[in-house]
């Protein structure tokens, strides 16, 4: 197959930035279209005013996802690469289903780690307007995940861990991390500046240190696979795993916030995860350059 020629990175920004407000536009549409459907009005889904409604909350999600963060990359992509699109996105190549298995277990395992990262992230003193956000953001997702139902916990899967997992690494790994990494000529920084955009762009200030942890992480599983599945694989695990905490709280009657999950009294189970998770990434990396290998593909 003949390789790839990737196109002027700055080219492929300017498009990827144009292409997002044209998704932010059809995104503000969307839910000034929605909201009478749901019996609120655009103005209350404008300033956000609409925590009591999960449908139309949901609903909102699902075209913010794919609106924001999928359409976008996908649209540029399109526009350089045409036919060849998905090859670029890294939406062809299929991963090795033992690393599939090795990332969600690492994902999990993380979790005492990332636990501790949050709570140092919560030392760092926030102005109040970011701590409202992040608030009003933790409370309007509880809201949503705090149930007993086994069809509305699929839903949330959906919704809330699934679809956000595809389109975030279309946006951040499968695009804007090829792009850096072309301009840059270094793997590293492209992971780590695109983990940074990612964590930023959540707008959600005390996760920003584990949510730019989780992004490098899913850098570098794009990186050594050149298969978005696998960072996919990873962001669904980590979405999926608090989804499923707060089902069976509610289901138990145990009162539960997403800050607690996971957390552990000392730093001696965060360190061993990260033992863990870094032999796990280990064997990861091993088995995509056997692969590599085998196939003779570029490095």
């Amino acid at each position: 197959m003949k390789r790839l020629t990737i196109a002027n990175p700055f080219m492929q920004l300017m498009l990827l930035i144009g292409a997002w407000a044209v998704g932010m536009l059809l995104v503000g549409y969307a839910g000034a279209a929605l909201a009478p459907v749901f019996g609120i009005s655009p103005s209350q889904v404008q300033d956000g005013l609409f925590p009591h409604n999960p449908s139309l909350a949901r609903c909102l999600m699902a075209v913010q996802s794919i609106g924001v963060f999928m359409l976008p990359p996908i649209l540029a992509a399109a526009l350089i690469y045409r036919k060849r699109a998905c090859i670029f996105l890294g939406v062809v190549r299929k991963p090795l289903s033992a690393n599939v298995l090795l990332t969600s277990l690492a994902l999990v395992v993380a979790i005492p780690f990332i636990s501790l990262a949050a709570n140092v992230n919560a030392l760092l003193p926030l102005p109040e307007w970011a701590t409202s956000i992040d608030h009003d953001a933790t409370e309007l997702t509880v809201k949503l995940i705090f149930t007993p139902d086994a069809a509305t916990l699929l839903l949330n899967l959906l919704i809330i861990a699934l679809i956000p997992a595809i389109s975030e690494e279309l946006l951040f790994r499968g695009y804007l991390q090829r792009v850096l990494h072309g301009w840059t000529r270094n793997p590293h920084v492209a992971i780590f500046i695109s983990a940074v955009v990612f964590s930023a762009l959540h707008i959600q200030f005390e996760g920003f240190i584990p949510r730019f942890l989780l992004g490098a992480l899913f850098g570098y599983l794009f990186y050594w696979s050149g298969s978005l599945w696998l960072p996919v694989a990873a962001h669904f695990t980590n979405n999926a795993v608090t989804i499923f905490a707060y089902f069976y709280a509610a289901r138990h009657g145990v009162n539960l916030d997403s800050a607690e999950v996971g957390e552990t009294s000392g730093s001696l189970l965060a360190l061993a995860s990260v033992f863990v998770v870094a032999n796990l990434l280990a064997q990861i990396q091993r088995r995509e350059k056997l692969r590599r290998k085998r196939h003779l593909l570029p490095a």
